[in-house]
């Protein structure tokens, strides 16, 4: 059981960052990204969100073929990096958003910054709960 509910945090992990992917690209016709309003905080998110993306999803694929992959210290490190720096990044621009702006294109800041939110949250409990079931034997190649 715990091996299926990795694989599927990863699943939806990996999900919810494409489609927050897709919500950043809409962001790139904006008049406040092509004007310049948001400086650090979107382009914080828009930096890592992509290669923290390419890697859960290269790991939910080698996942379907390698029963272990994912379970390792290294993927337990990265899941919760990831889903510290993508918590840190989202809620930088959910800040940034509610003082800032109210054109038509507000939805897909918050969208973009809510599914990477989630995907963050999946990130972190992935972790936390491999480091719950992770050997003994392995525990101490997590520090």
């Amino acid at each position: 059981m715990f091996r299926i509910t990795n694989w599927v945090l990863t699943i939806i992990s990996a999900v919810f960052e494409v489609i927050a992917i897709g919500f950043i690209v809409e962001l790139f016709n904006s008049h406040c990204v092509r004007g310049g309003e948001y400086g650090v905080s979107i382009w914080f998110y828009i930096f890592f969100l992509p290669v923290i993306t390419v890697h859960t999803i290269f790991l939910a694929i080698y996942r379907i073929f390698c029963g272990t992959v994912g379970l390792d210290p290294i993927s337990i490190i990265f899941n919760l990096t990831s889903g510290i720096i993508l918590v840190i990044a989202t809620i930088i621009v959910l800040v940034a958003m509610v003082s800032h702006c109210g054109n038509e294109y507000a939805k897909f800041f918050y969208l973009a910054a809510v599914f990477g939110l989630l995907s963050g949250l999946m990130h972190l409990c992935n972790g936390i709960m491999c480091l719950v079931y992770l050997p003994k034997s392995e525990f101490y190649l997590t520090w």
